[in-house]
């Protein structure tokens, strides 16, 4: 199983793999952009899944309904920081990492290789266990949303 790393890029989430070699993680990203060029390009709807296993949970990104592919290796703490990110800001970046020190490094900013998905509600589906938060309504003082 490979590492999955989440950063914040300029406030933007950013998730992926990492891998040991920039060549590794051009390698990966290439080939999830080629594969996502292949789909027919009538409104592309990007859902986003996750399925929840023992420890560790697996990220999975379909398009039109095909598996463009699966993130697996997220911990829960990833997944929280992950659901609260692209809650606030609307926006997730896929993208490879190259490992480095102190933090790995995406790909994005050196190859420009990502998918940024930017839908709301960002659907994350309810199937397989997985779960989100309720978005709080704030009431007025009469309980009809009025002050």
């Amino acid at each position: 199983m490979r590492r999955v790393y989440f950063q914040l890029i300029g406030n933007i989430p950013v998730v992926g793999p990492v891998f040991g070699s920039s060549e590794g993680a051009r390698r990966w990203a290439i080939r999830w952009v080629e594969r996502y060029k292949t789909i027919p390009d009538t409104r592309r709807g990007v859902r986003l899944s996750v399925i929840r296993g023992g420890v560790f949970h697996t990220l999975t990104v379909t398009v039109n309904g095909r598996v463009l592919f699966r993130l697996n290796g997220l911990d829960e703490l990833l997944l929280q920081r992950l659901y609260r990110e692209v809650g606030q800001k609307q926006v997730l970046v896929f993208s490879s990492f190259i490992s480095g020190f102190p933090e790995p490094t995406p790909i994005v900013l050196t190859e420009g290789l990502g998918l940024m998905v930017y839908q709301w509600p960002v659907p994350f589906s309810k199937k397989a266990g997985s779960h989100f938060r309720k978005k709080k309504v704030h009431r007025g003082q009469n309980g009809d949303g009025k002050s």
